[in-house]
Protein backbone atom coordinates (compact mmCIF):
# COMPACT_ATOMS: atom_id res chain seq x y z
CA UNK A 1 0.00 0.00 0.00
CA UNK A 2 1.64 3.42 -1.24
CA UNK A 3 1.86 5.66 1.31
CA UNK A 4 -0.02 9.24 1.45
CA UNK A 5 2.42 12.03 1.18
CA UNK A 6 3.14 14.41 4.63
CA UNK A 7 1.27 18.26 4.43
CA UNK A 8 5.02 19.54 3.72
CA UNK A 9 5.48 16.79 0.88
CA UNK A 10 2.75 18.04 -0.41
CA UNK A 11 2.83 21.79 -0.21
CA UNK A 12 6.15 21.58 -1.89
CA UNK A 13 4.86 19.77 -4.72
CA UNK A 14 1.65 21.85 -5.24
CA UNK A 15 4.73 24.68 -5.26
CA UNK A 16 6.86 22.68 -7.69
CA UNK A 17 3.65 21.90 -10.31
CA UNK A 18 2.58 25.68 -9.92
CA UNK A 19 6.28 26.86 -10.49
CA UNK A 20 6.36 24.64 -13.63
CA UNK A 21 3.25 26.15 -14.98
CA UNK A 22 3.64 29.76 -14.62
CA UNK A 23 3.56 31.58 -18.36
CA UNK A 24 5.87 34.39 -16.56
CA UNK A 25 8.89 31.24 -15.67
CA UNK A 26 7.96 29.88 -19.27
CA UNK A 27 8.75 32.88 -20.79
CA UNK A 28 11.77 33.59 -18.70
CA UNK A 29 12.92 29.85 -19.76
CA UNK A 30 12.30 30.77 -23.97
CA UNK A 31 13.98 34.33 -23.72
CA UNK A 32 17.00 33.00 -21.33
CA UNK A 33 16.27 35.22 -17.98
CA UNK A 34 18.20 34.39 -15.00
CA UNK A 35 14.35 34.54 -13.49
CA UNK A 36 10.85 35.62 -13.63
CA UNK A 37 11.15 38.66 -11.63
CA UNK A 38 12.77 40.64 -14.25
CA UNK A 39 9.19 40.89 -16.15
CA UNK A 40 8.18 42.55 -12.45
CA UNK A 41 11.19 45.12 -12.68
CA UNK A 42 10.30 45.88 -16.33
CA UNK A 43 6.92 46.31 -15.87
CA UNK A 44 7.20 48.91 -13.53
CA UNK A 45 10.17 50.97 -15.46
CA UNK A 46 7.77 50.56 -18.34
CA UNK A 47 4.33 51.58 -16.32
CA UNK A 48 5.81 54.31 -13.70
CA UNK A 49 7.95 57.61 -13.76
CA UNK A 50 11.19 55.97 -13.81
CA UNK A 51 13.46 57.21 -16.63
CA UNK A 52 16.88 55.78 -17.02
CA UNK A 53 19.62 57.54 -18.34
CA UNK A 54 22.60 56.02 -20.42
CA UNK A 55 24.80 57.33 -17.73
CA UNK A 56 23.06 56.18 -15.22
CA UNK A 57 24.38 54.68 -11.76
CA UNK A 58 22.15 52.06 -10.36
CA UNK A 59 22.80 49.93 -7.46
CA UNK A 60 20.67 46.08 -6.85
CA UNK A 61 20.56 45.18 -3.07
CA UNK A 62 20.14 41.77 -2.60
CA UNK A 63 20.42 41.17 -6.63
CA UNK A 64 20.91 37.36 -6.65
CA UNK A 65 20.35 35.45 -9.00
CA UNK A 66 20.99 38.72 -11.37
CA UNK A 67 18.10 39.13 -13.17
CA UNK A 68 17.57 42.83 -12.53
CA UNK A 69 20.78 43.34 -12.80
CA UNK A 70 21.32 41.29 -16.27
CA UNK A 71 18.14 43.65 -17.26
CA UNK A 72 18.82 46.78 -15.67
CA UNK A 73 22.14 46.67 -18.03
CA UNK A 74 20.36 46.93 -21.29
CA UNK A 75 19.47 50.19 -20.17
CA UNK A 76 22.41 52.37 -20.04
CA UNK A 77 25.72 52.39 -21.98
CA UNK A 78 29.65 52.31 -21.03
CA UNK A 79 29.26 55.81 -19.18
CA UNK A 80 26.81 54.65 -17.01
CA UNK A 81 27.60 52.07 -14.44
CA UNK A 82 25.49 48.59 -12.53
CA UNK A 83 26.86 47.59 -9.21
CA UNK A 84 25.20 44.69 -7.85
CA UNK A 85 25.82 43.37 -4.24
CA UNK A 86 24.70 40.05 -2.46
CA UNK A 87 25.72 37.44 0.45
CA UNK A 88 25.62 34.90 -2.13
CA UNK A 89 27.82 33.97 -4.95
CA UNK A 90 26.44 34.22 -8.49
CA UNK A 91 27.91 33.75 -12.16
CA UNK A 92 29.16 36.90 -13.85
CA UNK A 93 26.95 39.50 -15.50
CA UNK A 94 28.86 41.36 -19.09
CA UNK A 95 28.83 44.67 -17.56
CA UNK A 96 27.78 44.71 -14.20
CA UNK A 97 30.02 45.15 -11.12
CA UNK A 98 29.39 42.15 -9.10
CA UNK A 99 29.65 42.20 -4.77
CA UNK A 100 29.58 39.51 -2.83
CA UNK A 101 29.11 40.58 0.29
CA UNK A 102 26.45 42.29 3.17
CA UNK A 103 25.42 45.65 2.12
CA UNK A 104 24.81 46.79 5.33
CA UNK A 105 28.00 45.94 6.64
CA UNK A 106 31.24 47.98 6.89
CA UNK A 107 33.21 45.84 3.96
CA UNK A 108 30.25 45.89 2.00
CA UNK A 109 30.07 49.39 2.47
CA UNK A 110 33.54 49.95 1.60
CA UNK A 111 33.08 47.33 -1.44
CA UNK A 112 30.55 49.47 -2.79
CA UNK A 113 32.37 53.00 -2.15
CA UNK A 114 35.48 51.48 -4.31
CA UNK A 115 33.30 50.39 -7.11
CA UNK A 116 31.00 53.66 -6.83
CA UNK A 117 34.61 55.86 -7.44
CA UNK A 118 32.73 58.68 -6.12
CA UNK A 119 30.21 58.83 -8.68
CA UNK A 120 26.68 59.11 -6.85
CA UNK A 121 23.87 57.10 -7.50
CA UNK A 122 20.38 57.80 -9.43
CA UNK A 123 18.59 54.67 -8.67
CA UNK A 124 18.72 51.95 -6.05
CA UNK A 125 16.55 48.83 -6.14
CA UNK A 126 15.74 46.22 -4.17
CA UNK A 127 13.82 42.84 -4.80
CA UNK A 128 15.08 41.55 -1.70
CA UNK A 129 12.86 39.55 0.71
CA UNK A 130 13.65 37.51 4.27
CA UNK A 131 14.32 33.88 4.48
CA UNK A 132 10.54 32.67 5.31
CA UNK A 133 9.94 30.80 8.70
CA UNK A 134 6.48 30.90 8.24
CA UNK A 135 5.83 32.55 11.32
CA UNK A 136 3.69 35.71 9.62
CA UNK A 137 4.42 38.12 12.08
CA UNK A 138 8.47 37.54 12.57
CA UNK A 139 8.09 37.51 8.83
CA UNK A 140 6.95 40.77 8.11
CA UNK A 141 9.25 41.81 10.74
CA UNK A 142 12.43 40.69 8.87
CA UNK A 143 10.67 42.24 5.86
CA UNK A 144 10.45 45.93 7.22
CA UNK A 145 13.96 45.36 8.59
CA UNK A 146 15.10 45.23 4.98
CA UNK A 147 13.00 48.03 3.88
CA UNK A 148 14.87 49.86 7.16
CA UNK A 149 17.99 48.77 6.00
CA UNK A 150 17.19 49.93 1.85
CA UNK A 151 16.01 52.81 3.18
CA UNK A 152 19.09 54.08 4.70
CA UNK A 153 21.61 52.39 2.00
CA UNK A 154 19.45 55.17 -0.49
CA UNK A 155 19.59 58.13 1.67
CA UNK A 156 23.23 57.49 2.35
CA UNK A 157 23.83 57.12 -1.92
CA UNK A 158 21.50 58.79 -3.86
CA UNK A 159 21.84 62.30 -5.65
CA UNK A 160 19.22 64.84 -5.06
CA UNK A 161 15.69 63.57 -7.24
CA UNK A 162 17.11 60.15 -7.89
CA UNK A 163 15.00 57.11 -6.74
CA UNK A 164 14.39 53.84 -5.11
CA UNK A 165 12.73 50.34 -5.56
CA UNK A 166 12.59 48.01 -3.30
CA UNK A 167 9.82 44.99 -2.29
CA UNK A 168 7.63 44.95 0.55
CA UNK A 169 4.67 43.09 2.60
CA UNK A 170 1.68 44.82 3.77
CA UNK A 171 1.20 44.19 8.04
CA UNK A 172 2.63 45.00 10.78
CA UNK A 173 5.27 48.02 11.24
CA UNK A 174 4.78 49.01 7.20
CA UNK A 175 2.36 52.25 7.28
CA UNK A 176 5.54 53.71 9.73
CA UNK A 177 7.78 52.68 7.38
CA UNK A 178 5.98 54.00 4.51
CA UNK A 179 5.64 57.53 6.32
CA UNK A 180 9.19 57.73 7.34
CA UNK A 181 10.01 56.86 3.77
CA UNK A 182 7.32 59.95 2.08
CA UNK A 183 9.86 62.38 4.03
CA UNK A 184 12.86 62.04 2.12
CA UNK A 185 11.06 61.53 -1.23
CA UNK A 186 8.56 63.49 -2.96
CA UNK A 187 6.60 61.16 -4.53
CA UNK A 188 5.45 57.23 -3.03
CA UNK A 189 3.73 54.51 -5.06
CA UNK A 190 2.74 51.47 -4.23
CA UNK A 191 2.68 48.81 -6.75
CA UNK A 192 1.48 44.66 -7.59
CA UNK A 193 3.15 44.26 -10.70
CA UNK A 194 1.38 41.84 -12.85
CA UNK A 195 3.98 39.10 -12.57
CA UNK A 196 4.16 39.16 -9.08
CA UNK A 197 1.87 36.29 -7.84
CA UNK A 198 -1.92 36.84 -6.66
CA UNK A 199 -1.39 34.34 -3.60
CA UNK A 200 2.27 36.10 -2.73
CA UNK A 201 2.18 39.12 -0.16
CA UNK A 202 4.61 40.78 -1.61
CA UNK A 203 4.25 44.78 -3.57
CA UNK A 204 6.60 47.39 -4.22
CA UNK A 205 7.73 50.61 -2.92
CA UNK A 206 8.74 52.99 -5.11
CA UNK A 207 10.34 56.48 -3.92
CA UNK A 208 10.48 59.07 -6.67
CA UNK A 209 12.46 62.11 -6.06
CA UNK A 210 14.50 62.03 -3.43
CA UNK A 211 14.60 65.03 -1.45
CA UNK A 212 17.61 67.97 -0.58
CA UNK A 213 17.94 68.88 2.76
CA UNK A 214 19.30 71.69 4.50
CA UNK A 215 20.65 72.91 7.39
CA UNK A 216 16.50 74.72 8.27
CA UNK A 217 14.88 71.64 7.20
CA UNK A 218 16.19 69.41 10.56
CA UNK A 219 15.07 72.86 12.96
Amino acid sequence: MKQSKSKKDRKTSAWFQRHANDPHVKRAQREGKRSRAVFKLTEILDSNSIHIKKDAVIVDLGCAPGSWSEELRNYIDSSGKIIGIDLLPLDPIRGVTIIQGDFDSLKGQEALKQALDGRKVDLVVSDMAPEMSGHKLVDQMRMIGLNEMTLHFAKQYLRPDGDVLMKTFMGEGYDNFRRDMGKSFKRIKNIKPKASRKTSPEFFLLGLGMKVWSDTDEQ
